[in-house]
């Protein structure tokens, strides 16, 4: 994944989102200070997780779609990733504690029922093995055994929606049986890139695509059979992170269409710019929010309660199905060489599908009646535009990498802030190398920038006599006509 040298993204399009959403995440901005993208996508997120087990989307072509997404944010330590996961989530979280409870009891109640039931089984086959040595009838004992055998207590299910930490087969059995509806989510994307959920590319795009079977197989466990499951995923990851997984999976991740089935970016920081002008403890929009969250959740129960998982399908009306085409079209000229979309061609071939996604999210969760306007597509346009261009930025092969020049201001900025700035006229080589920018965090990326600021008269080397080490002297009319702030 590529970083991004000397480039702030766009503002998110929060007003593509209808009025009641938009003012909720603009007051989880004002309140938290989390960067626009990280704030809207957790709303995104939010959305999809507990619409996903009531909807499909019917693309204009008549394929019946998921609505899930995947998310994935790229943001540093101190962004307010988990004030922002944990407040807009709220409802989910509350729901998951609920049930985790009300599991933990069922539990309890199916160890003694269970325990009871294999007794009678055990004195029925006893009977049985007594007729039989007795050369007596069996012929009751058997449909007493058998009938036993059917009223076998049923295990009960954790009704949880988020997970984070799971191994594949672990995450199997959660999602074994019919219509199951969870999320990968975690402010912390370490936590999921470590715990399994991320090994097998394959498997979580089929998830993705609304296989109609998930099939795991192990000699252990035998055949554990997901019917129409749904997983959203939302994960928020630092730099480090995300890098450390793309060194070892990027190739495969990207090669197998994973990362093209994702909603990415990795929004402009505000740290440094949080600044408090009052003081507001209550909260005047996101209750509307949560209380729709809250009945989508409750509906979703009460579906798997009833044992009939059925989703409603959500269709676009005709001027929305004729500019889902025309789009189409446009986006696949785009895919043609030299063409914009070209060295993304693999996010470019899922974004209609997205597109649509997030419009059946945006038409269902507001309630709309009939079907998906064309307003509410050209919404959804506008979300999933301004993520095609941060994929294109972060992965693209042909997007701008470092130059000299960048990388030269780079230290300079470092050299000026960290030392100049505070009355130091030299640094320890040793040090820049250690502190300095992370992308040249080794010697042999650094040394060329060292050698070429000394080459323009910017700084020069020398050796400490006492320490024995290298040291960068900054000159001092260079560093007296610098002008950052």
């Amino acid at each position: 994944m590529n970083n991004s040298f000397n480039y702030m993204p766009p503002p998110y399009p929060i007003n593509a989102f209808p009025e009641e959403i938009e003012s909720s995440i603009y007051e989880v901005m004002g309140k938290v200070k989390s960067p626009d993208a990280l704030v809207a996508t957790s709303f995104l997120a939010t959305m999809s997780i507990v619409c996903q087990g009531l909807i499909d989307v019917k693309l204009p072509i008549g394929q019946i779609s998921p609505v899930s997404l995947n998310v994935l944010i790229k943001a540093e330590s101190g962004e307010r990733k988990t004030a922002t996961d944990k407040i807009v989530g709220a409802p989910i979280y509350a729901h998951d504690e609920t049930g985790v409870g009300l599991y933990e009891r069922e539990r309890n109640q199916y160890k003694s029922d269970h325990s009871f039931w294999k007794t009678v089984e055990s004195a029925i086959k006893g009977m049985i093995a007594k007729a039989v040595k007795e050369g007596g009838s069996v012929d009751e004992l058997r449909m007493k055994l058998d009938q036993h055998m059917k009223n076998e207590p049923v295990k009960p299910r954790s009704c949880r929606f988020i997970h984070q930490n799971a191994t594949e087969a672990a995450l199997m059995h959660i999602l074994e049986g019919e219509g199951r509806s969870i999320a990968i989510a975690s402010d912390e994307g370490d936590v999921v890139f470590k715990g399994g959920l991320m090994n097998r590319a394959g498997l979580r795009n089929k998830g993705w695509d609304g296989a109609q079977l998930l099939v795991f197989d192990r000699v252990s466990t035998g055949s554990i059979i997901a019917r129409q499951p749904r997983v959203t995923v939302n994960i928020m990851v630092q730099d480090a992170v995300l890098d450390v997984y793309q060194q070892d999976r990027g190739a495969v991740a990207r090669g197998s269409g994973f990362w093209a089935r994702y909603l990415v970016g990795a929004p402009t920081s505000t740290q440094g710019f949080r600044f408090i002008n009052y003081i507001d403890e209550v909260w005047h929009r996101l209750p509307a929010f949560h209380a729709r969250v809250k009945e989508l959740l409750e509906q979703y129960d009460a579906m798997v309660k009833s044992g009939v998982i059925k989703r409603q399908v959500i269709e676009f009306d005709p001027a929305a199905s004729a500019d889902w085409v025309r789009m189409v079209n446009v986006t696949e000229g785009m895919i043609q060489p030299w063409q914009y979309l070209n060295d993304i061609h693999d996010f470019a071939s899922k974004a209609m599908e997205i597109t649509s996604r997030v419009a059946a999210l945006l038409h269902f969760f507001m309630k709309r009646e009939g079907k998906i306007t064309l307003d509410t597509f050209n919404r959804a346009k506008a979300i999933v535009e301004w993520h095609l261009h941060e994929y294109k930025r972060l992965f693209s092969p042909q997007s701008t990498t470092p130059t000299m020049s960048e990388n030269m201001i780079e230290v300079e900025k470092f050299l000026f802030f960290n030392y100049w700035k505070v009355g130091l006229f030299h640094a320890g080589k040793n040090q820049v190398l250690r502190n300095g920018p992370n992308r040249l965090r080794s010697k042999a990326l650094l040394d060329p920038v060292i050698n070429a600021m000394a080459a323009q008269g910017r700084i020069h080397l020398f050796k400490d006599g006492s320490s024995n080490r290298i040291m960068i002297g900054l000159n001092a009319n260079h560093f007296n006509s610098l002008m950052y702030y």
